[in-house]
């Protein structure tokens, strides 16, 4: 392993103690930022691992929204059943109506409404409390996910087809498929 790679290990184990931690004091919202923030990086690196455009190779990958990577593994998912027969991922994780785009509706609430009521805000800390649990779950899932994706990459047979199932959402000028 390398030196780089012995600090990214270091930090995706620090990042989960830090999500635990966070959320056995009660500081909710802030898991729940961290983990976004994570599950954000774990997409994006998951369609690169898969070669899908909006990975971390394309140059203009910052102004890739989230739904978009969604979007991409969604298709992705569907066209490449092998690939994901083995995935510890809910069937419908990518879905409009999945697990993923659930939770990120319910931080987006969350966080674009902090200041809207005080009295909303403190009804929702239970609510909170079980999203930001949720959120590290999906987070472990997205992690375990993208190493099984790694670990797969060895079998260049199975990638064939996938690079260019994401042509619908994508607005990166680097990809010519679209």
């Amino acid at each position: 392993m390398t030196e780089k790679e012995k600090k990214q290990v270091k930090m995706h184990m620090n990042f989960f103690d830090q999500c635990e931690l966070a959320i056995e004091n009660g500081y909710y919202l802030e898991a729940i930022m961290m983990e976004y923030a994570a599950i954000e990086s774990r997409l994006e690196s998951i369609c690169g691992v898969l070669g899908l455009p909006c990975g971390q190779r394309c140059p203009c990958r910052r102004d890739i929204k989230i739904s978009d990577r969604i979007q991409c593994l969604r298709v992705c998912r569907n066209k490449n059943q092998i690939i994901f027969a083995n995935t510890k991922l809910p069937e419908t994780f990518f879905c409009e109506k999945g697990e993923l785009k659930t939770w990120i509706r319910g931080r987006d609430i969350r966080v674009h409404g902090l200041f809207k009521s005080e009295e909303e805000f403190f009804n929702r800390i239970a609510k909170n409390e079980k999203l930001a649990k949720t959120g590290l779950t999906y987070a472990r899932l997205l992690y375990n996910e993208a190493k099984r994706l790694r670990r797969l990459s060895n079998h260049v047979n199975l990638f064939n087809n996938t690079v260019l199932t994401c042509k619908k959402g994508i607005k990166c000028n680097a990809y010519k498929g679209v």
